[in-house]
């Protein structure tokens, strides 16, 4: 029965518990089969069976074989974007050592962990971790796929177990923006594990603080960025929650002038109250309600639209100090190259200059026998061909003479060369 069963008769609970249900069509998770403990590995727990408990024809063996097939196949499944990330052969090895680090933190890991191999990625291998669904954040690395409950309970089981942590771990509620937790007791490494990272009082779903911290950088102008609302909405929190969570970001506040805050402090002071459309005066009885004068008050149009209430400004903060921060340096300029040594250069002879008279104003024909009047005129054949024969010319041949040498020797014979 239990052997043979479907994959979905068994349940693995917050407690540990591997359930298993009997009849395949009953939506309740059913009896206590057996439960996982810490392992050689994160990933890799180890299923225990219930002690006492009566399996019928099928042996132990073959039941704890199946609850472990399950188990495995379980968290495969949960964790199928992680799993299929590493088992990618064809990655780079920036991107494999990438991987691999993701791995070991369940699918987050920061990003100062892995900045050296960020660096050498280029844009096919920015596009490969995109495929599979990678985020590389300005702080965080992490897998968006993983943010799904069913995923965030499996890690905090495995991730308790591992480091000997009671059951049931305390994670937030499913599909959870952020959540309030106790500074003091909260365990940064666990929440971070499970995709809410810790900032101020709250721990965080990773993809709306991915949001925020990216919203953050895009509107910095000069190292300085103003809160916005919609960070508050984006994680559901009140705005002295968002002033506490990009605090502990790194990011400084920026106090308001006490002019501001007295006129803030005025506005938030201000109750409007409604106008009743009719004031009646107190009575204490029937006949002096109806003797009693009524006021109608003006009624006001039902097409009337009640102003929009503007949000007040939010605090400003400078921005946390590092590469974003850091203004771009200008480039420097070019340098100069180095000057070259002077090179011989051919001399050539001084051209004789054309006469004033070469070219004829617009309209007019040259006249040659005028031209030659005021002096010889430039042949230009003549001249090239002179060039020629000295740009041609052979260099004075150069002189040599060897004095017979007594001994046979070759070497003593060119020892002898001079160069006259």
């Amino acid at each position: 029965m239990i052997v043979a069963a479907q994959p979905k008769q068994f349940t693995l609970k917050e407690d540990g518990n591997v359930y298993f249900q009997p009849d395949s069509t009953n939506p309740l998770p059913g009896d206590v089969l057996a439960s996982i403990h810490k392992g050689e590995s994160l990933l890799q727990p180890v299923v225990k069976l219930v002690e006492g408990r009566d399996f019928g024809s099928e042996s132990t063996t073959d039941v704890l074989a199946a609850v472990e097939t399950w188990v495995k196949a379980h968290i495969y499944t949960m964790l199928e974007p992680l799993f299929s990330l590493v088992g990618d052969e064809t990655l780079s090895e920036p991107n494999k050592e990438i991987a691999l680090k993701l791995f070991a933190h369940t699918g987050i890991v920061p990003r100062g962990e892995v900045e050296d191999q960020i660096a050498k990625l280029d844009a096919d291998m920015r596009k490969v971790l995109r495929d599979k669904k990678v985020r590389l954040g300005p702080l965080l690395i992490f897998l968006p796929d993983l943010n799904k409950p069913a995923a965030v309970k499996l890690r905090a089981i495995l991730w308790s177990l591992f480091n000997d942590k009671p059951l049931p771990a305390p994670i937030p509620r499913d599909g959870a923006m952020s959540s309030v937790v106790d500074v003091t007791t909260a365990n940064p490494d666990f929440y971070r594990a499970i995709g809410y990272p810790l900032y101020g009082p709250r721990v965080i779903r990773i993809d709306m603080l991915d949001r925020v911290i990216n919203a953050v950088y895009d509107t910095a102008k000069e190292g300085k960025f103003q809160a916005q609302h919609k960070m508050a909405e984006w994680m559901g929190c009140p705005i002295a929650d968002l002033y506490a969570i990009l605090s502990a970001m790194g990011h400084k506040q920026l106090e308001k002038p006490a002019e501001e805050k007295n006129v803030e402090a005025v506005v938030a002071e201000i109750v409007v109250e409604p106008v009743s459309e009719v004031t009646a005066t107190p009575a204490t009885n029937l006949l002096d309600i109806m003797e009693s004068p009524v006021v109608v008050s003006e009624q006001v149009p039902a097409d009337t639209k009640k102003p929009e209430q503007k949000k007040p400004e939010l605090d400003w903060f400078l921005l946390r100090r590092g590469k974003a921060h850091v203004a771009q340096t200008e480039r420097a300029p070019r340098t100069e190259r180095a000057e070259r040594p002077e090179r011989r250069e051919f001399t050539k002879p001084d051209k004789p200059a054309f006469p004033a008279e070469r070219y004829a104003p617009k309209g007019q024909k040259f006249d040659k026998k005028k031209s030659s009047e005021d002096g010889e005129r430039f042949n230009k054949k003549k001249h090239d061909g002179k060039k020629r024969e000295e740009k041609f010319a052979p260099p004075n041949p150069r002189m040599y003479s060897a004095e017979a040498a007594e001994s046979d020797n070759p070497f003593s014979v060119l020892q002898s060369l001079k160069l006259k």
